[in-house]
């Protein structure tokens, strides 16, 4: 299906990232200046504006980050009738690399004009949804520490990451997957939709978002002096190799027990309380199809 420009909405929300916003506007306006265009000034805006706008377009174009796309992914779930389509601006742009969005601006809109579309799976936690990766324990900490920072960035999730190593301490968990129960301290549990967090950090290197399953890593306790190694494995896409993580591929509900009370949702920090029940939808994501993206085969 060949989309109009009239079909297509652009949002853009220029707390995500470093990248300015103008810059983006630019490009969008020489290119087509009839394509309609919307700057929010807040979250709260954001979704307000998807939410009174959802049958008006059938394509909305998202620049902004792992946190902005997940905000719209609770408005286009389900609905075979639109397509995402993402400029990344975040700090990490997991999502947004792993669908092949990470590609020039000509390209893009090419790619929405053509009308190939994609269909990948949706993930949730406690009624909550998220289609890159949700996690417990040590990168829960850098997600919240790195929401308090003043400016978003890679540098300063690498401070908050450095951080985290000092001050994190393991936890208990029981988690309930497969028949299998598995009890015992865990420095993280992550549950993944994609192979990456973002900026190359693979910590589910045989991820895939349309296969109807869900990786989950489970990193037991470490000492301090194991970080480097684990942070060289996550970048080199060997993490699934080191001794000290267990991952599995599910396609059933996954029940988590823990005294933990942060997590994050795709990079945004979030709360759980006590029990969380993990499930994944099946390819209830349209998605504007790039050459670049991963497809399951």
């Amino acid at each position: 299906m060949k989309y109009h420009f009239k079909d297509i909405i652009f949002i853009i929300n220029p707390k995500s990232g470093r990248k300015k916003p103008q810059s983006i506007l630019k490009k969008i306006q020489d290119l087509n200046e009839d394509y309609d265009i919307f700057v929010s000034k807040n979250i709260e805006e954001f979704n307000e504006f998807i939410k009174n706008n959802i049958d008006k377009y059938k394509v909305f174009v998202v620049a902004g980050g792992d946190g902005t796309i997940n905000e719209t992914v609770k408005h286009l779930f389900e609905k075979k009738d639109k397509a995402l389509a993402i400029i990344p601006m975040g700090s990490g742009n997991g999502f947004a690399r792993e669908l092949g969005f990470n590609i020039r601006f000509e390209e893009l809109i090419n790619a929405i004009h053509r009308g190939d579309t994609f269909e990948t799976d949706v993930l949730e936690i406690n009624g909550k949804k998220f289609v890159n990766a949700a996690g417990i324990g040590f990168d829960s900490c850098v997600a919240h520490l790195f929401s308090k920072k003043k400016k978003r960035g890679l540098f300063n999730y690498i401070i908050a990451t450095l951080e985290c190593m000092t001050k994190f301490k393991s936890f208990e968990a029981t988690i309930e997957f497969d028949d299998k129960v598995v009890n015992k301290k865990f420095q993280m549990i992550t549950i993944a939709n994609t192979r990456q967090f973002g900026n190359n950090a693979y910590i589910a290197p045989r991820a895939k978002p349309n296969d109807g399953k869900m990786d989950l890593v489970m990193i037991d306790s470490l000492p301090f002096y194991k970080y480097p190694g684990l942070v060289i494995d996550m970048f080199t896409g060997r993490l699934k190799d080191n001794k000290h993580i267990k991952i599995k591929q599910i396609n059933n509900n996954i029940k988590i027990n823990t005294s933990m009370s942060e997590c994050h949702l795709d990079g945004e920090p979030a709360y759980i309380n006590g029990e969380s029940q993990i499930k994944i939808h099946k390819n209830s994501l349209k998605l504007v199809k790039t050459n670049k993206m991963q497809l399951e085969s």
